[in-house]
């Protein structure tokens, strides 16, 4: 009973749903403000994300004419509730004795193709909220962001399956806190899989930043073209839960490179330190890590205008996945060698 009330305790504070709150907010300050510093402005103050979202809840809620208010309610809770799961997913700090390496909340079995279909999710929920408000702006967006998500999916499927090839010895391999533990020891044990490793990891920076619908990948919700696109139409409370839920699904999102491809809470294979202190260790090592990869793709969104929805799925399809599958290639050669 009293592990019950520790894990119950840890779910809602750190590293659970509190700590991703923060670390959501957080992200959202860095971004702006990394973004602000690389066009020469000063940039939001620190609680500025906080302040915007207390102030979305305070705003008046109007529901479009002819929209169930049903589906308009529901879509954006289930968008946040999407987002927190696969948040909750990534392997932190939280000790499996069991299995001796560090997992997330909602771990299990074959997780990392439930964080596919996750990501898939997230995207089909952009779809319905933009599609359901009957506005062709939304509309147009909605349908440029289903665009984007599927053409990306398949790359970052392929990406995603080279640190897995990397460690995998067996079916009990498909799991997130696996994988990142092992991820440098197979490293160790044959250098030529950082060849692999570094090109998936960059492919997987740029499908995330579509995923996340940043520049340049920001076509669904242009504001000069769509006036915000599927969002166009949300307001009070339920802009605050999506605006809330991006920043849920950026934390998912990096978390999920940075337990992939950069060995998530470790340095090394190991840390050979007491409970207590390795929570506090690996909470630290995980900050760090997710921090420099939202560092690094604020500033690319930085150097690169948006590009067109035509462009972006022909760069999905003609450049993104073809160097995609040369990784996954490449590490299955070196693997069998």
């Amino acid at each position: 009973m009293d592990t019950l009330w520790l894990e119950i305790i840890l779910m809602i504070t750190v590293p659970g749903i509190i700590f991703i709150l923060v670390m959501g907010l957080f992200i959202d300050w860095l971004n702006r403000k990394i973004y602000a510093r690389g066009q020469n402005r000063r940039g939001p103050p620190f609680l500025q994300p906080l302040y915007d979202i207390v102030k979305l809840t305070a705003k008046e809620t109007i529901v479009p004419e002819g929209v169930s208010k049903f589906w308009y309610t529901v879509l954006p809770i289930m968008f946040i509730l999407t987002a927190i799961t696969g948040a909750l997913m990534i392997p932190i700090s939280i000790l499996d004795n069991t299995d001796s390496f560090v997992v997330g909340f909602t771990s299990f079995r074959f997780d990392v193709f439930f964080v596919l279909f996750l990501l898939l999710s997230y995207g089909l929920l952009i779809y319905f909220m933009g599609y359901i408000t009957k506005n062709p702006y939304a509309q147009t967006g909605a349908t440029r962001s289903l665009l984007q998500v599927l053409s990306f999916e398949i790359p970052l499927g392929f990406a995603i399956l080279v640190p897995i090839l990397m460690v995998g010895k067996d079916r009990s391999d498909f799991i997130l806190g696996e994988v990142s533990k092992n991820v440098y020891t197979a490293i160790g044990e044959n250098p030529w899989f950082i060849i692999g490793l570094v090109i998936a990891f960059c492919v997987s920076i740029i499908v995330m930043m579509a995923e996340l619908e940043e520049f340049p990948f920001d076509s669904p919700i242009a504001h000069t073209e769509l006036a915000d696109g599927w969002l166009v139409e949300y307001g009070g409370w339920r802009y605050a839960l999506i605006r809330l839920g991006e920043r849920f699904g950026a934390f998912f999102i990096c978390g999920l490179i940075v337990t992939l491809f950069l060995g998530g809470p470790y340095i090394g294979n190991t840390l050979a330190l007491n409970p207590y202190l390795g929570f506090f260790v690996h909470l630290v090592i995980f900050v760090v890590k997710l921090t420099l990869v939202i560092a690094f793709m604020s500033f690319l969104r930085t150097l690169i205008s948006r590009i067109r929805i035509d462009q972006t799925v022909r760069l999905a399809w003609k450049t993104i996945l073809p160097i995609a599958l040369v990784a996954l290639m490449l590490t299955i050669g070196f693997k069998l060698i």
